[in-house]
């Protein structure tokens, strides 16, 4: 490397054997974890060309790069500084050159400031307002219901007209065979199958499909035509059985997420509401609606 460019500490490995001054990265991660509720004491790690870069920037550098890697290898602390490094030199040379001047470089930098100051109040949201177990636990339960556990194996005949399905019922009424009725009738691709859908949930189909689906005991079929967007149906039900949940302990982080997102969705939409946001050439104020909010990391 160039003279100028003085590396303080040429590897991770070498600062963790020769400094109690520097905590290792990992226990920065900690440190850094919780919301920006404590001041942290940084320590510089790496000077280039006179620019100190210190042990939170280098994690805030690692996050920017979209890694999760804990930082516990002395192969993967070289490999990030040497990044760090190559990177910070051509950012210097931007700025020499003048091109953090130019007028799209610095609403990308803006941009980017919003983007990290979002990200954080994200995660300082989250910090202060944890999903409980109790929580998780209602969303489980509300989930997986006796209900929404309950599959059919259920076979359909579908036609454009509310008259064919009841002919179809009529027909079975008088004993002919469902199978071979939806191979001749039916307008859906399992009408090859003769109608078979093999095992579905409530979850699975429309609502009107499925409320009838789940009124019909094993072995019985649809009295009457039924109507979804796709048209007319006749349903058999052939058999059902009940599903097992999973265990709490196997889905608990899914439903924590779920949960933080409805939180934050709801967080959002509360700052739109008192927001004033104006579109240039707008007739009328931007509508209030929630996006999508950033992720946290």
């Amino acid at each position: 490397m160039k003279k100028t460019m003085n590396i303080r500490l040429k590897t991770f490995a070498a600062a963790l054997a020769m400094s109690a001054l520097l905590p290792t990265l990992t226990q920065a991660e900690e440190k850094a974890a919780p919301a920006a509720a404590k001041s942290l004491a940084s320590h510089t790690i790496v000077t280039i060309n006179g620019d100190a870069i210190s042990d939170l920037e280098v994690l805030a550098f690692n996050a920017l790069q979209g890694n999760q890697n804990k930082l516990d290898s002395q192969q993967a602390q070289v490999q990030l500084l040497n990044q760090l490094v190559n990177t910070t030199l051509l950012a210097q040379a931007a700025k020499k050159d003048g091109i953090d001047k130019l007028p799209q470089v610095e609403a990308a930098l803006r941009m980017a400031k919003v983007q990290v100051l979002a990200e954080a109040k994200v995660n300082d949201y989250f910090a202060k307002h944890p999903v409980s177990d109790e929580e998780i636990k209602a969303a489980y339960d509300k989930k997986f219901t006796k209900e929404a556990l309950q599959e059919y194996k259920v076979s359909h005949i579908l036609v454009k007209e509310e008259q064919e399905a009841k002919d179809i019922i009529a027909s079975l009424e008088k004993g002919e065979d469902f199978h071979k009725l939806a191979k001749v009738h039916s307008l859906d691709s399992s009408k090859d199958a003769g109608g078979e859908l093999g095992w579905v949930g409530r979850n699975q189909v429309v609502k009107p499909f499925g409320d009838a689906m789940s009124s019909l005991q094993k072995g019985q079929y649809s009295k009457t035509p039924v109507k979804t967007q796709f048209g007319w149906h006749v349903l058999l039900v052939e058999d059902m059985r009940a599903q097992e949940p999973p265990p709490l302990d196997q889905v608990k982080e899914q439903f924590r997420a779920q949960l933080q997102q409805q939180q934050l969705a709801k967080l959002v939409s509360e700052m739109r509401n008192q927001a004033k946001v104006e579109v240039a050439g707008a007739e009328k104020p931007a509508e209030t609606k929630a996006p999508a909010a950033p992720a946290a990391k």
